[in-house]
């Protein structure tokens, strides 16, 4: 978990002072901070705040960044389907990239299991106040921290540390593989399509692969 703690401090301590290096006010990056809590959607709406474009394609543009979130959503479904719809939306909002990738290594076929709910609320808790301390660091100091640090690229780093041990299976190497080549062949595409492009044919990937196996497997 440190590694993870790293790598979304150094990520909000980035996004944190791109935002008080753009024309928001402090209280505005602040407020975007904890409201929109989503650094893609964040550095993709920040040029068109400062370009004082139309607020719908402020809006439309981080839906579109944050696509990957209705997989990742329809990823956790099943484990919190029975609870209430703000329960939803608050486990929704607190739902991230490492948080999915993590829950999904610790659970990755839905049973019933009581832990799952105090995992995902312990673990995304933990991010989000690591996120938001990183993030109000990175407004208060922005300036201070030379760009020569390459703190974009250490959190970079760490991410891939964390996210290649849980790379223990056939099927998983096959989707990570297949995201890399879509994420590269595809990075030209608009308001970061690419990425949610990569997550759509590694999850069909993956699936595809699963099937395969456990079909040579019964027939073996």
């Amino acid at each position: 978990m440190s590694k993870a703690g790293f790598a979304i401090f150094t990520w909000a301590l980035v996004t944190g002072m791109a935002m008080a290096e753009s024309s928001l006010s402090t209280a505005q990056a602040i407020g975007m901070s904890f409201l929109v809590y989503a650094a893609s959607a964040q550095l993709a709406a920040l040029p068109l705040i400062a370009g004082d474009f139309p607020l719908w394609t402020i809006f439309v543009t981080a839906i579109i960044v944050n696509l990957r979130f209705v997989v990742f959503s329809a990823g956790i479904q099943p484990y919190f389907k029975n609870r209430s719809f703000w329960k939803r939306s608050v486990l929704g909002y607190l739902n991230g990239d490492l948080n999915f990738a993590l829950f999904m290594s610790r659970f990755p076929k839905y049973q019933k299991d009581p832990s799952h709910l105090p995992f995902f609320l312990g673990m995304s808790l933990t991010n989000w106040s690591i996120w938001q301390i990183g993030s109000l660091t990175g407004i208060f100091v922005a300036g201070a921290v030379p760009d020569s640090w390459g703190l974009g690229f250490a959190g970079t780093l760490a991410l891939i540390a964390i996210l290649l041990p849980m790379l223990d299976q056939l099927s998983a190497r096959l989707a990570a593989l297949s995201a890399l080549l879509v994420a590269l062949l595809a990075n030209d595409l608009p308001y970061k399509l690419s990425i949610v492009l990569a997550v759509v044919v590694a999850i069909f990937v993956g699936i595809m692969c699963d099937r395969f196996i456990k079909r040579e497997g019964g027939a073996t």
